[in-house]
């Protein structure tokens, strides 16, 4: 009977030792889980327009896509307010998210430029966010320029023709495409190897236009910035081209 009790007592014994044992494995386990989770915590994914009420417009359903002036003032208050919960500088404005490479024309969109430092939480966050939605803000390409970063640039056809163009009246203030058009868009359209017939104001310091060239690569090389004298010193106005329809 002694050897039966103490028998018992010793399969008891190392059942409680194995569940103790278990246990404190699963205790460990769960405490490396943990300590990995902080690991890798700033590293998963986060979308820097989640919970920002002011973003909401970002996945509005719409009818049309927004033009890239309606997107840049549209979005305005998303980035705001995604500036000030994160402590930066935020904001959107048309530009060139890549330029013509291997055949491929050059594709204007919005540069969301700040001074987030580049690779860090919330440059990763705002980059997923836009990711997160295929790479379109309302409609338009976006890229984000962090710290540091340049902008893609080309030089636009039209640059040529500006420089045989003589501007006889006294030199003017040129801060808008409005005032752009107005002093060099009679000079553009005269000029039969750009095939330009119709010429507008932009957003900024931007101008869009349309010509009549006969291939893509020739429309497309219209396409970026050009540098005129103005009042207060060089400008950079950026040129978008499309094809006559």
């Amino acid at each position: 009977m002694n050897k039966i009790f103490l028998s018992l007592a010793a399969v008891a014994l190392a059942a409680a030792a194995a569940s103790a044992q278990s246990e404190s494995l699963a205790l460990r386990s769960r405490g490396f889980e943990a300590q990995a989770l902080e690991i890798i915590r700033p590293f998963v994914p986060v979308d820097a327009f989640a919970g920002v009420p002011e973003c909401a417009v970002v996945d509005a359903p719409t009818l049309r896509a927004w033009t890239l002036s309606e997107a840049q003032e549209k979005l305005a208050p998303c980035l705001n307010a995604v500036a000030q919960r994160r402590g930066a500088k935020i904001a959107a404005e048309p530009g060139f998210v890549a330029l013509a490479q291997d055949g491929k024309p050059a594709q204007s969109g919005l540069l969301i430029k700040t001074d987030l430092v580049p690779g860090g939480p919330d440059d990763r966050a705002l980059c997923f966010a836009i990711a997160h939605r295929g790479g379109r803000l309302l409609g338009q390409p976006a890229k984000v320029l962090a710290r540091g970063d340049v902008a893609p640039q080309s030089v636009s056809a039209v640059q040529q023709t500006l420089k045989r163009c003589m501007i006889i009246d006294v030199v003017r203030s040129i801060r808008t495409g409005s005032d752009f058009v107005s002093i060099y868009g009679k000079c553009l359209t005269s000029d039969a190897s750009l095939a330009i017939r119709d010429i507008r104001a932009g957003e900024g310091l931007s101008v869009a236009l349309e010509t009549a060239q006969p291939s893509a690569q020739a429309v497309d090389a219209l396409n970026g910035y050009v540098t005129v004298n103005a009042g207060e010193g060089p400008v950079q106005v950026m040129v978008l081209a499309s094809a006559v329809r």
